[in-house]
């Protein structure tokens, strides 16, 4: 029984230190940069600013890491060279 506990209030802890906001404090500094394009119709000037946090001219949504991360798989899939930095 003391086992069980013990594991549930370990599991509790590790629960609320993942949950903790201080991971995503410097998420706005993480922009799409691609070295290389390829044979895509993409160029660095319309790639500028996609940066977690700013907002999408477009669209006027705010850009998400998960969105910066999708786009960076799918240039790299069609041939380009990026990274989020």
């Amino acid at each position: 029984m003391k086992k069980d506990f013990l594991l549930i209030i370990g599991l509790v802890f590790l629960f609320l230190v993942s949950c903790s906001k201080d991971d995503d404090s410097d998420s706005g500094n993480q922009c799409l940069v691609c070295s290389y394009f390829g044979e895509n119709d993409v160029t660095s000037d319309e790639l500028s600013g996609f940066c977690v946090g700013a907002t999408n001219p477009e669209s006027g949504e705010t850009i998400t890491l998960e969105m910066v991360t999708a786009y960076k798989a799918l240039l790299n899939a069609m041939g380009a060279e990026c990274t989020i930095g």
